[in-house]
């Protein structure tokens, strides 16, 4: 196995890209859990394409397409962060360390353009997927309700440059408390207002 990462190019096609990802969460459609790049289509990841840098990892063996991931480069008031989203690992190279490789291109990324900061996500019973991330040296810093898929979701958040608070565990811990508090107050799983969150949005329209 000789796997390159790189960005993706033309002998990628957007239809092998979505091929992938249908691929790689089906495990997470089994156990309930629909991602939304479970139902990619090429058109949406081209689209994606436009905002994203799309890393692809390719065995250079044989060709084969083992797996991919995107970073956004985010400029706003927090100031440059990298959002870490879509990594998809085929099932034929799972557990061969390619998220590793994969994650690693993009924190380089990351650094190249300022990045004091990345964040990511996962789903809160994707438990492969939430101890990949605290091994990665990730810290989960908030509980968030998508609109776009059926469960919580944990927000991960990794320093590339020390912050007084942010690099501080306990901070990081009672942070996640106080939004997993807010956040099972006012929204169901799959990212619809409770009764209380609705009165409070239409008393304030």
């Amino acid at each position: 196995m000789n796997i390159e990462i790189h960005p993706k190019d033309e002998n990628t096609s957007w239809e092998e890209l979505t091929q992938l990802f249908h691929d790689s969460f089906q495990e997470r459609l089994d156990q309930g859990l629909n991602f939304t790049c479970s139902s990619f289509t090429p058109e949406t990841l081209e689209r994606l394409g436009e905002n994203n840098v799309i890393l692809v990892a390719a065995d250079k063996d044989n060709g084969a397409l083992a797996g991919t991931a995107l970073i956004e480069i985010v400029k706003d008031k927090k100031g440059t962060w990298g959002y870490l989203s879509n990594m998809a690992i085929s099932p034929e190279y799972k557990r061969c360390g390619i998220g590793s490789k994969l994650e690693d291109g993009r924190i380089a990324i990351a650094k190249a353009n300022g990045c004091h900061f990345v964040i990511s996500d996962t789903a809160v019973g994707a438990t492969s997927s939430v101890k990949w991330h605290l091994k990665n040296g990730f810290r989960i810093t908030r509980l968030h309700s998508f609109a776009s898929t059926n469960y919580y979701s944990y927000i991960f958040r990794k320093q590339l440059v020390y912050h007084p608070l942010w690099s501080n565990s306990l901070f990081c811990k009672v942070h996640y408390l106080l939004s997993a508090m807010k956040c099972k107050m006012t929204f169901h799983a799959d990212g619809s207002a409770m009764r209380l969150m609705k009165f409070y949005l239409k008393i304030h329209q």
